[in-house]
């Protein structure tokens, strides 16, 4: 979207009706979530956008719970920086994941709240209907039905159009980078799948109770 976004103002906090698409994502989280239960992973550049967004919505969110990450590293960091954070003042918690830049509506946190028992031996991602092949998305095959789900057989990079087509043919689904997480689930299987992530993590903790 740019020139309207730029590297210090993503496009998340860009308004083009009466609210910004992060401002949207907050609303649709309240739904299920006290404001308080609320956690935003961001920078250091951005963190007063976050703030003033969300009283500008008639909220306060604990400054706490706004968690500055000290260097971006991509979603999976930012993903442990908040569940750490959860589990350590929560315990063992059922977390959903959420990109501040989505256009989606409310129903879907209804859909997304009645994953929650699958959250308890699954990791749990949510994909989309494809309403045409697009090149601009990541796929997700899937397999087995389980439950009100299914299981994953294929995580799938952005393709280029030849394959987009081949994979909506195929059943797959775009990849909505939204999550539902069990706490003790996660880091469980950060520690088997991602060592030198979960080690990372570890280390991190370890420094800030030592000092």
């Amino acid at each position: 979207m740019w020139p309207l976004s730029r590297e210090q103002y993503p496009k998340q906090f860009l308004k083009f009706g009466k609210t910004s698409l992060f401002q949207d994502t907050l609303k649709r989280c309240l739904t299920l979530s006290d404001i308080t239960e609320i956690f935003v992973v961001t920078n250091e550049s951005q963190k007063f956008f976050v703030s003033g967004q969300i009283k500008e919505c008639g909220y306060d969110i604990p400054v706490e719970n706004i968690l500055i990450e000290p260097k971006g590293k991509n979603t999976l960091p930012a993903i442990c920086f908040g569940m750490r954070e959860i589990e350590k003042r929560y315990g063992k918690s059922a977390v959903g994941v959420f990109p501040s830049d989505h256009i989606l509506d409310k129903g879907i946190m209804k859909i997304i709240a009645g994953a929650e028992s699958m959250a308890t031996d699954s990791l749990v991602t949510f994909g989309i209907t494809p309403r045409s092949p697009h090149t601009g998305y990541g796929y997700i095959k899937p397999g087995q039905a389980l439950g009100d789900g299914f299981g994953v057989l294929e995580f799938r990079e952005k393709p280029v159009l030849a394959q987009a087509k081949k994979y909506v043919t195929e059943g797959c689904l775009w990849n909505s980078g939204m999550f539902l997480f069990n706490t003790e689930l996660f880091f469980s299987e950060l520690k088997t799948y991602v060592p030198d992530v979960f080690k990372a993590f570890e280390a991190m903790a370890s420094v800030k109770l030592l000092s």
